[in-house]
């Protein structure tokens, strides 16, 4: 089998330099996702040089997934390190971006691609019942942002921040969050949404006593 040193020096000068790009994409990045255009051709590279690329992030104890049903290339680390940790909100914005992504991927055929509009993620947000964080404009222009460096989704019409905003939303959706990290995000929602709703409940009847009193 042959070691990472030989593979690599069987590339030419152009190939060489497009493997040090790719590499530094991928540590930035974690994916490369093929509908992705400006991901397209370090993911084609990556495919047509996949033990080389194994080789080499196996010394830092690094794995690399090529799921190709989905053409979606993933980097992670076995000791999970250098990881993004999202914060609640982030991972809030996850969930609602993932469960539109099946929704839709279900009316869809399977060469169709998967949009949302801004007004839509708000809609997804109000519905899951967490008044209390209603998140600003500002915040979702971030995190929309941050996802798009994480090749999860790209804005291709409006502004970040805008309801009439068009998302296209990437199968990379469907690595970063699993059904049993859907099912655990679920459950903990529904529980936020209660709480929610019984401490609105308090607060009004702390109200009706004030003016009685």
């Amino acid at each position: 089998m042959p070691r990472f040193e030989e593979l690599y020096e069987a590339l030419n000068d152009k190939e060489k330099a497009l493997f040090s790009e790719t590499v530094n994409r991928l540590l930035a990045r974690t994916f490369l996702v093929f509908e992705r255009e400006e991901d397209r051709r370090g993911y084609r590279f990556v495919e047509r040089h996949l033990t080389l690329f194994q080789r080499y992030f196996d010394l830092a104890r690094w794995d690399l997934f090529h799921d190709q049903q989905l053409a979606v290339i993933q980097l992670y680390n076995r000791d999970e390190r250098n990881r993004r940790n999202f914060t609640i909100q982030e991972t809030i914005f996850l969930f609602i971006l993932r469960l539109l992504y099946d929704d839709k991927r279900r009316e869809l055929r399977l060469t169709d691609q998967v949009y949302v509009t801004g007004q839509e993620i708000q809609e997804k947000y109000m519905a899951l019942g967490i008044k209390q964080r209603l998140p600003a404009r500002e915040d979702m222009q971030r995190i929309l942002r941050l996802f798009s460096n994480f090749s999860l989704l790209d804005l291709k019409r409006g502004h970040w921040r805008d309801p009439e905003a068009l998302y296209l939303l990437y199968p990379s959706l469907l690595l970063v969050l699993n059904t049993a990290d859907l099912e655990s995000l679920a459950e903990w929602l529904s529980e936020q949404a209660a709480w929610d709703e019984e401490s609105e409940g308090e607060d009004e009847d702390e109200t009706e006593l004030d003016e009685d009193s």
